[in-house]
């Protein structure tokens, strides 16, 4: 059950960040091109794609107290609601956060931030994550769009529906 577990609950978020990626680097070669000088860089790219491009929108919790955050009264029973696009763009945080940037190697919220959840496929996701874009930059250094990309149409999955690429730009 474990195994199946991990291989299966990160399937559809490993994809969508490493589809994202993909596509903010065809969208920026010389951000592309800064990991191709030196493949070290993958996982801080990494880091930074998990930034940029959360699978998810928001997670969704029920206060079990009373408590108040940031000035804000939240009573025992009240949903609050995490936005990841937000909290990983949060501009007292970020410098220019809304910039995919290669070099940024920043913190994020993607897989939890300390909280009941921490996301058991963390260590997974990002081996699967740097594998992959470190063997697409290997055997299609020139991979370019090939059209106009499509999202899942969602409140809650932050996904690609269709990337159409050209391998050999």
């Amino acid at each position: 059950m474990g195994f199946f577990l991990l291989m299966a609950a990160g399937n559809d978020s490993t994809k969508a960040t490493y589809c994202s990626a993909m596509r903010a680097l065809m969208d920026d070669p010389g951000q592309r091109d800064l990991l191709l000088e030196d493949l070290t860089r993958v996982p801080g790219a990494v880091e930074e794609a998990l930034r940029m491009f959360p699978a998810f929108a928001h997670f969704r919790r029920t206060a079990t107290k009373d408590t108040e955050l940031g000035g804000a009264q939240i009573k025992s029973g009240d949903k609050v609601v995490l936005w990841y696009p937000s909290s990983n763009r949060d501009e007292t945080r970020y410098e220019d956060p809304d910039r995919f940037d290669v070099l940024r190697n920043p913190e994020h919220q993607a897989f939890g931030a300390g909280g009941r959840h921490f996301c058991l496929g963390t260590a997974l996701a990002r081996l699967e994550l740097t594998t992959l874009i470190e063997e697409t930059l290997r055997r299609y250094p020139k991979m370019v769009l090939d059209g106009e990309p499509t999202y899942v149409v969602s409140n809650f999955a932050n996904q690609l529906k269709t990337l159409p690429v050209r391998l050999n730009g």
